[in-house]
């Protein structure tokens, strides 16, 4: 596991949101859990992404989010893959609000100048 990236997720922890600080510790390697040890949390790794209690490989769920963003049918997936079609819209409503929100707080809160922006971009397309 690389610590290198990863911050204690834990809103009342004082250091919340500091990474590379060499406060964070492997609590399971097997569970992929660490510990931060300002405030002794533990979480998971994958706590605020898409992959958060999924229990499929991520380079699955990633393989099949990239082949409906090019527009391959949900049909397809399920039968290439083996899946539930109910999984594949599960997955895919998933990658969508975490896009979102990261969008939201990337460029939605920055006081950016946007000369261009698409339609979509503003929420006229839903």
């Amino acid at each position: 596991m690389n610590l290198k990236h990863l911050f204690c997720p834990n809103f009342d922890c004082p250091a919340r949101g500091r990474t590379g600080a060499g406060n964070l510790g492997i609590h399971s390697q097997q569970e992929k859990r660490c510990c931060y040890t300002v405030c002794g949390k533990t979480f998971d790794v994958s706590k605020g992404t898409l992959f958060y209690r999924l229990r499929t490989d991520p380079k699955i769920v990633m393989c099949v989010i990239v082949l409906l963003a090019y527009g391959c049918p949900p049909q397809a997936i399920v039968k290439a893959f083996g899946l539930d079609e109910r999984t594949v819209k599960t997955w895919w409503r998933r990658a969508g609000v975490h896009c979102q929100a990261l969008h939201g707080h990337l460029i939605g809160q920055s006081q950016l100048d946007l000369e261009q922006v698409q339609a979509d971009e503003r929420g006229f397309c839903t």
